[in-house]
């Protein structure tokens, strides 16, 4: 068995900050606790770990730095499934632009206490990355390499 058989595979594509696209799979840890499945990309993102593995397409492996990524990219991800958390989750529409200019539209889905559940809240939250998805992709975004974001709501 290799290093990687206690983890799920995901597709995905990584654009870095100062230019390039790795295309490959992210390798999600398996939870032993509730709830029984991977930890999400945002998870993975989001620990403290410097560094995270990329299986590449074209074959290999290679050690991410998490701080030049500007955008990792997922295919076909749901954003929340759980009907209890989806009825206190707040759903926003946002058009992000990184420091290079380049443009996103999407909306973010989150959960915060109703004394700070504004968009702004969730944007200065904990952690380095957020999501923001469309109907068949999501993005999580390195927050460090954001310009600015306008909520469309």
């Amino acid at each position: 068995m290799s290093d990687w058989g206690a983890t799920q595979r995901l597709p995905a594509e990584v654009v870095l900050a100062k230019g390039g696209v790795l295309v490959g799979e992210l390798h999600l840890l398996t939870r032993t606790a509730y709830p029984l499945d991977s930890e999400s990309p945002l998870e993975l993102l989001n620990r403290v770990e410097p560094f995270f593995p990329l299986t590449l397409a074209e074959g290999g492996v290679v050690f991410v730095s998490k701080d030049q990524v500007s955008m990792l990219s997922c295919w076909d991800q749901k954003p929340l499934w759980d009907e209890e958390r989806v009825s206190v989750a707040k759903l926003v529409a946002m058009e992000v632009e990184l420091a290079d200019g380049t443009r996103y539209h999407g909306r973010s889905t989150f959960e915060l206490p109703p004394s700070k559940s504004r968009a702004l809240d969730y944007i200065n939250g904990s952690g380095r990355f957020f999501v923001l998805w469309t109907d068949d992709l999501t993005r999580y975004l390195n927050k460090s390499l954001v310009r600015l974001i306008r909520p469309l709501d």
